[in-house]
């Protein structure tokens, strides 16, 4: 009877297990093949189809916002140094700067949105609220600017992390006997997966080479395009080494050994900068809890006394 009643137990428990087990693979085998199915589905499409799908109301957005930023950019001097504000951030569309301008242009129309309304419906609309719709429509005109300059940042600091590794694939691939231009193809399919900015931006550089274009304007292209003051170094010592005939990779090695010791001195320097960074968070957040954990029990102790002898 005992055996009897332990088969009683195992059975339905080794039963419900194998039903879950086997749900599970279900469910997952199906959504294998679900994924196969959306990829084959997509990739079956005309690639001038799936642009037209995907792609059509951004495009006209970005058409709409391109011709209100028209009548805002003026000069031509102002609208080639925004392109290459925006090649520096990331943004390569043929209408940027006509689409920065546009942001601009709605963003100063949108931002005092909010308070007009919030004002109409109080019904007071004084010299004050003007002046106040006005500094929210300076402050929504340049808000663009400053995100602009906080991408740029954001990006050039992505590209100087990665380029001490991605000096060590330059290092290998040329002590290995690839030309240039053959490292620069082969590196930029390795860092894909690291950096998609110097994926990106390498992409470019071998693309100019491939239309004939000398190979030191192409690195100094290169240069000008992240911004990023390594880079530009990077690029003047493989085109000095270029010159005089010396080895690009023992230049390269040493400039790599450089960067790390840079990157380790920026690390030491930002650390050192946290005590002073922390103190305010700790005067405003931190220390007012504390004081009322800690003299809340006597400051209530006291008030009581106070009301019990008066």
């Amino acid at each position: 009877m005992g055996g009897m009643d332990l088969l009683i137990w195992i059975g339905p428990f080794a039963t419900a297990s194998l039903l879950i087990y086997g749900l599970l693979v279900f469910f997952q085998h199906r959504k294998v093949v679900r994924d196969r199915c959306k990829k084959a589905a997509t990739t079956a499409l005309p690639r001038f189809h799936r642009d037209a799908m995907d792609n059509s109301l951004k495009r006209r957005f970005l058409e709409w916002v391109s011709s209100i930023g028209k009548w805002a950019s003026s000069e031509k001097v102002d609208a080639s140094k925004v392109r290459f504000a925006l090649v520096q951030a990331g943004f390569r569309h043929p209408k940027g700067p006509g689409i920065y301008f546009g942001i601009r242009a709605l963003s100063a129309i949108a931002l005092p949105i909010p308070y007009l309304l919030f004002s109409a419906i109080e019904g007071e609309m004084g010299t004050g609220s003007l002046l106040c719709l006005f500094g929210l429509a300076g402050a929504g005109f340049y808000l663009p600017m400053y995100v602009l300059r906080f991408i740029t940042g954001r990006r050039m600091d992505r590209i100087d992390k990665a380029l001490p590794d991605v000096l060590d694939l330059f290092i290998v691939c040329m002590e290995a006997g690839l030309a240039l231009q053959a490292t620069i193809n082969r590196v930029a399919e390795e860092v894909r997966s690291i950096s998609s900015e110097l994926y990106n931006e390498f992409q470019l550089t071998n693309a100019e080479l491939r239309t004939g274009i000398p190979r030191e304007t192409a690195l100094r292209n290169l240069g000008e395009r992240t911004g990023v003051q390594n880079v530009k170094a990077l690029v003047g010592l493989m085109v000095q080494s270029e010159k005089m005939g010396t080895s690009i990779g023992q230049a390269l090695r040493t400039h790599a050994a450089f960067l790390r010791v840079q990157r380790g001195l920026k690390a030491e320097e930002k650390a050192a900068k946290l005590p002073v960074k922390i103190l305010f968070p700790m005067m405003f957040f931190i220390f007012p809890a504390i004081f009322v954990v800690v003299l809340g029990p006597a400051v209530i102790q006291m008030s009581q006394n106070a009301f019990f002898n008066s």
